[in-house]
């Protein structure tokens, strides 16, 4: 543990050839690696070749992706050269095209067939007479023609043509037209329902007799379909397991992530070199995980090739590293500045707790917490915001609302609104004071102690004689000390004349010790907060008990901490964010450094399990 972030540490990996997509996928799993290429071997990679291959994945794609697998993918383990695995993977992805498609042509047919017979079947579900004849309308012909048109429930049809017969049947879903008349008319009334953007079905010619039998026949249809599709899905399923499209896929899948993360690596006919930064500065867990996939491999930790800047890694015990978070805000700290994820793990609870103390409304979010943390890591925080909002319940006598399930350890908000209010504004004193020491802290890292001492110092000696002065009149002295003290340290720092010296140092002086004021009194808003939700407890209470009836009043209990658990916990976890950045971070925070991006795994394949 330390109080900074430490430079991540440089890797080098020499590597077979044949073993570089496992070994790159190897990598991305442990969540450790960031890859950064680094070398002066000419040799690379041909990734331009490897994406025009993809070309003709794509068009299968398209074509077949729904007879595709798109679960459990697994690539081979086989090694093998990036081009070598890609160009066996397409050939095997179109043998088992060849034998597919027969297979896929008439399963297509078969649903298409389908499709139809089922908006006929609606049809024929809301026609109001059984007196029509299909034998006569199927089989109509050749002057004549039928044609059944399918529009859109919300579809405006203005005219039809006067030589032609029509039935119109509305659904739920569509309007239907059984219109009989000339094959002429009816091609040019298909084209019109196209436009909007309606769809004509020809009743098949084995429909005979009346609605009823007609109807019983495309039921029967309908059955006879779904046995032969699925006869055909079954004999897919066994090409799938024949060509081993799992594997293929997952082949293919994995060489496409391949080349979108490894844009350019250093490459001879046997050998391949992987460089970059890993956040283990300490363990070899780059080796341990290769020899464990038996990937064939040397791994080397030299110094970092001069010129390339490393990303920083944050080095915080388990129970600050929810709080990183604040930092990553604005950036990462550089090698030279101060990690405040320790401080925030203590500061950020006590400012939340303050202003949201409730015992039952704190178990609620640290259950929450502990409950969602491992899908969305950020709720984390919930975990220690919970515990401290427990806390101050118990110190305002607070539980879901009600004063009246415990005693106050301390006070209560609403009845001493003044102490609630001012004690803050000593935290925040505190908070402003530290913030101004860590800032000396990095300055002393930096090799800028003196310049610290000279003017940063003085401005915290003066910040120390305006706050204390007020209720210790002989420490207000500090203040005429301070003046002095900035005064003289910035000539001795300046190389320009004095006069112009003091009026600037002036100016600076009062700029910062005017906003240092105003951010401590900003810390007044922590106690504001802890009686609005005072206040808004009450209100909930007071509403809850204007009901005589006891189910009444739990409903009203429920729904009001619901509430306020939403409200006030998004308002309050802003406000928290919002003084933690603008008051704390302020003070010695740039974010200079570089953030380190690990290499992420593939999506969608089974990859991500092994």
């Amino acid at each position: 543990m330390t109080l900074r972030p430490v430079p991540a540490r440089w890797f080098e990996v020499l590597i077979a050839t044949e073993d570089l997509v496992k070994a790159v996928e190897t990598l991305a799993r442990t969540g450790d690696v960031e890859l950064e290429v680094y070398s002066e071997t000419t040799q690379k990679v041909s990734m331009p070749n490897l994406r025009d291959r993809f070309d003709n994945y794509d068009k299968l794609m398209r074509r077949y992706h729904a007879y595709w697998p798109r679960q459990h993918l697994r690539p081979t383990d086989t090694p093998g050269r990036p081009e070598q695995r890609l160009d066996s993977a397409l050939e095997k992805l179109v043998d088992w095209q060849v034998d597919a498609d027969p297979l896929v042509d008439q399963l297509e047919l078969l649903l298409r067939e389908q499709s139809e017979l089922v908006l006929i079947q609606e049809l024929f579900h809301r026609m109001p007479s059984n007196e029509l004849d299909f034998s006569n309308v199927a089989s109509a012909g050749p002057t004549l023609s039928t044609r059944l048109f399918v529009l859109p429930k919300d579809a405006r049809i203005e005219h039809l043509p006067p030589a032609v017969l029509s039935i119109r049947i509305v659904t739920e879903k569509h309007i239907f037209m059984l219109v009989v008349g000339k094959e002429d008319v009816i091609e040019a009334m298909q084209r019109d329902m196209v436009v909007q953007k309606g769809q004509a079905v020809v009743l098949p010619s084995w429909l005979k007799g009346t609605l009823s039998l007609a109807t019983e026949q495309v039921t029967q249809r309908l059955n006879e379909i779904k046995k032969e599709s699925d006869e055909l899905y079954s004999q897919l399923t066994e090409l799938e397991q024949r060509h081993k499209l799992n594997e293929v896929l997952g082949d293919i899948e994995q060489l496409e992530w391949f080349i979108t993360h490894v844009t350019d690596l250093p490459v001879s006919e046997n050998f391949a070199w992987i460089t970059g930064w890993s956040s283990e500065v300490s363990s070899d867990r780059i080796g341990e995980v290769l020899q464990k996939a038996e990937v064939r491999a040397v791994v080397h930790y030299p110094p970092a090739p001069v010129g390339v800047s490393p990303p920083m890694v944050f080095n915080n015990p388990w129970w600050s590293k929810p709080f990183e978070l604040f930092a990553k805000l604005l950036g990462v700290p550089s090698a030279n500045e101060f990690d405040p994820s320790i401080i925030l793990s203590i500061m950020v609870p006590l400012i939340f707790g303050y202003m949201f103390g409730d015992v039952g409304q704190g178990f609620v979010f640290f259950v929450v917490g502990l409950w969602l943390q491992r899908k969305w890591p950020m709720l984390k925080l919930m975990v220690g915001c919970g515990l401290s909002s427990m806390a101050f319940g118990w110190i305002f006598g607070s539980v879901f609302a009600s004063e009246e399930v415990i005693k106050p350890l301390w006070v209560s908000p609403i009845h001493e609104p003044l102490t609630v209010l001012f004690v803050p504004l000593a935290g925040g004193v505190l908070i402003l004071l530290l913030g101004l020491l860590v800032n000396g802290v990095q300055q002393y890292w930096q090799g800028q102690l003196r310049t610290w001492l000279s003017i940063e110092a003085a401005v915290i000696a003066m910040y120390l004689g305006i706050i204390v002065g007020i209720f210790e009149p002989v420490v207000a002295l500090l203040v005429p000390v301070g003046i002095g003290w900035y005064i003289i340290g910035n000539i001795s720092l300046s190389q320009e004349n004095v006069a112009n010296t003091v009026l600037h140092a002036i100016g600076q002086l009062l700029e910062s010790v005017f906003q240092l004021i105003i951010n401590t009194i900003s810390f007044i808003r922590v106690g504001a907060f802890a009686l609005a939700h005072a206040g808004l407890s009450l209100a909930v209470i007071i509403m809850a008990n204007n009901f005589d009836n006891i189910v009444l009043t739990a409903i009203v209990l429920v729904l009001g901490n619901i509430v306020i658990l939403l409200l006030e916990g998004l308002v309050v976890s802003i406000q928290t964010t919002r003084l933690v950045l603008f008051e704390f971070f302020i003070r010695f925070l740039k974010g200079s450094g570089r953030m380190f991006n690990p290499l992420t795994v593939p999506k969608n394949s089974d990859l991500e399990q092994n």
